[in-house]
């Protein structure tokens, strides 16, 4: 039995939130924290920066809610006013009213987070879930956006793979101690006491506590979709991961030429949590090439 927020009731939330609290407090204190109202729940965000500031908005992978940019923050804030998000339909401090059942919902909810925090030439940048529902914000409400950086993006530029399927099963058996062995494999073995062992500890934390998906499956995205995005676009991927990046790759090029990318051959689907600096620079130098008018 969940509660409205998605949790296996009101115990089990704040069992888990005093994980995400302790794993938060590994970022840099935010000057702001908003509670965003949307047609589908609260969405929090936190903000590192003055008011009026380039912003940059940061969404995270399924389930490793705003504390995944920990160490992304420090190198961003200074140039950007840096946001980070917590999705709906996942563990964290966001609270869902309402089931997200479409691609289109998903966009729509990005729409009105953006628009509740009054910001307008956006640069987005989305892991994993995150770089899906960027992708579909790109294309469907792109009003507010400067530019968009997908890190890993599933289901958008490659398909996902067998091995993410039969990782995915096995989250499903029983046994807490084989799911943290494929929770670890997932996010690349994770060093004992480094940022992605919190984001592990988290990740591990939702499993016994969150029962809701109030989130859409990311469906694969058709051509049609990549090509209708009207924004600049950069595609960050790994060699070691839960999709063909060479796939990927040559897709992009046939389907939407424009669009630049970089692979990291022996990188895993948590790039942005083992290559911090090169992917923070990518952030960084594409948001200043792609300002707003």
């Amino acid at each position: 039995m969940s509660d409205k927020s998605g949790f296996r009731g009101t115990e089990a939330r704040r069992r888990y939130l005093a994980v995400y609290d302790r794993v938060r407090s590994l970022s840099p204190a935010p000057d702001a924290v908003h509670d965003v109202a949307t047609e589908f729940g609260l969405v929090r965000g936190y903000q590192h920066g003055p008011d009026g500031g380039v912003p940059l908005v940061l969404l995270h992978c399924f389930w490793a809610t705003s504390a995944m940019w920990a160490e992304h923050i420090p190198a961003l804030a200074g140039e950007f006013t840096v946001y980070t998000v917590d999705m709906l339909g996942q563990p964290g401090a966001s609270v869902q009213t309402k089931a997200m059942v479409t691609a289109d919902d998903c966009a729509r909810y990005m729409n009105e987070v953006l628009d509740g925090l009054a910001l307008d030439g956006v640069h987005l940048v989305g892991h994993s879930y995150g770089g899906w529902t960027a992708a579909q914000t790109a294309a469907r409400k792109p009003g507010r956006l400067a530019s968009v950086t997908l890190i890993e993006p599933c289901n958008t530029v490659a398909r996902l793979s067998g091995k993410f399927w039969r990782d995915g099963a096995l989250l499903l058996v029983p046994g807490a101690e084989r799911k943290q062995r494929t929770v670890a494999e997932l996010l690349g073995h994770p060093v004992r006491d480094s940022l992605l062992d919190s984001v592990m500890q988290l990740v591990m934390a939702a499993g016994s506590a969150f029962a809701s998906f109030g989130t859409p499956f990311p469906r694969y995205s058709p051509d049609s979709l990549l090509r209708s995005v009207d924004v600049p676009v950069q595609v960050l991927l790994a060699g070691n991961t839960i999709h063909d990046s060479a796939k990927g790759i040559d897709r992009m090029r046939s389907v939407v030429p424009s669009w630049r990318y970089r692979l990291w051959p022996e990188a895993t689907h948590m790039l942005p949590c083992e290559a911090v600096e090169d992917v923070t620079a990518c952030i960084r130098d594409f948001a200043q090439q792609h300002a707003a008018g």
